[in-house]
Parts: C-alpha cells; sequence; structure tokens
C-alpha cells in the first residue's frame, strides 16, 4: 500500500511539472528564465524599485540608486520574464542555507519548520504595462517557481502575501496554505507569512491547474 501511494504521489507531482511548463508556454512570446547576467539582475532590481515607487511605499529620494535590493538578493534565484528586450516580470528565489535564516523567517521573527527543507519565494513584480494580464503572469511566475524550486529537489515554500483574501484566492487554486504568524508590515503592506507545502496539494492542484490549462487552451 506504502508503495502505491508513492507512486500515486509522485505521478501527481509530475502532472504539476507538466502543468506547469503547460502554463509557461501560453504566455510566449514572454520567455521565462533565470537571470543570468548582473545587467539582467539589475534590471530586476530596477523593476522591483519601479514597483516600489508606484504603490507609494517609498519616494524617488530615498531610493537615489534606482534599485530595490536586498542582502538576500547575490544569494537569490532571480526569475526574470523577458517580452523581447523589455522585462515584464520578476520574482526571486532563495534557498535555506545552514546557519542562515530565510527573509520571511527574520521579517515576521519565526523559525520556519522543517529546517533546511522550505524554500522561500518573493519580490513578486509585474511591469505596469502588463497590468491588463497580472493574474496570468502572477500564475505563470508560480509555475516557473515552482519548477525551479523541483529541480532542486525541494516541495514547500514560504512567502509572505499582502492579504487573507489573496490567501484565499492561493487556497481556491489548490494550494495547501499554512499561516505562519500574525499579520505584520513588510515590503510596503500588511502581510502574512503562509507556507505553501507543494507536495501535500498535489491532488487537488491537479484537478484545479488541469481545469486552468483546459480553459485557456
Amino acid at each position: 500500500m506504502a508503495t502505491v501511494l508513492i507512486d500515486e504521489h509522485q505521478a501527481a507531482l509530475l502532472a504539476i511539472d507538466r502543468l506547469a511548463r503547460q502554463a509557461i508556454s501560453r504566455v510566449a512570446p514572454i520567455r521565462l528564465g533565470v537571470a543570468q547576467t548582473e545587467a539582467e539582475r539589475q534590471a530586476a532590481y530596477r523593476l522591483r524599485y519601479e514597483a516600489v515607487i508606484s504603490r507609494g511605499w517609498m519616494t524617488p529620494q530615498e531610493m537615489p540608486d534606482e534599485i530595490e535590493y536586498d542582502r538576500y538578493d547575490d544569494q537569490a534565484v532571480h526569475i526574470v520574464g523577458y517580452d523581447g528586450e523589455m522585462l515584464a516580470t520578476t520574482a526571486r528565489i532563495i534557498f535555506p542555507r545552514p546557519g542562515q535564516v530565510l527573509p520571511t523567517e527574520a521579517a515576521f521573527g519565526i523559525r520556519i519548520e522543517p529546517r533546511g527543507k522550505v524554500v522561500d519565494a518573493g519580490r513578486f513584480v509585474v511591469a505596469r504595462n502588463y497590468s491588463g494580464i497580472e493574474h496570468r503572469m502572477l500564475s505563470v511566475l508560480l509555475a516557473q517557481t515552482w519548477l525551479i524550486v523541483r529541480q532542486q529537489g525541494y516541495a514547500r515554500v514560504c512567502a509572505a502575501f499582502a492579504s487573507k483574501a489573496m490567501i484565499r484566492v492561493y487556497r481556491q487554486m489548490g494550494f495547501q496554505v499554512t499561516l505562519l504568524g500574525e499579520e505584520r508590515f513588510y515590503w510596503g503592506e500588511m502581510r502574512f507569512p503562509v507556507l505553501f507545502d507543494v507536495a501535500q496539494s498535489s491532488q487537488t492542484l491537479v484537478q484545479h491547474w488541469s481545469s486552468d490549462v483546459e480553459s485557456s487552451g
């Protein structure tokens, strides 16, 4: 029986992988990948700066370098989505390191278990020119994040999201989402720290994502 359950679980994860790739293919000509050069990373920081300024979280005078950057960025994997030469979207992934707290842990004063098994995702930004398809772009950012996390052997992701309403949206998408602490002011807004357990969500994610991919195909 245990072998059957493991096989079903692995099959569900492989199905999520396939659906994530299909979702990404449907935003062509936007190309998603990982920043490979310092120029690409700087472009991501500038797009994050534009988001911070446009939302009124800080003023240009407070950010004279016109980039949004913190101490975690040098070790981060930066997802970038290009439309031709224009950066349309970005996000970042922080993998766990021995003796180092994750950004969500530091911001909310919490410890996330299991230690060393949780990846931190954040700084999800869509350029204003693509606001008309913002939710679709966020979906493919999540898909790309999952594929990178999965390639490194992880299946749990923590993050900070703005509201209980957004948490409900992710649960409706099929994610098993656990609140890890109380709401705090973080990256410009009141946010909750949450944990996504994709492995435990595999069955419901396959059901929801299959419907979404079929309806957009």
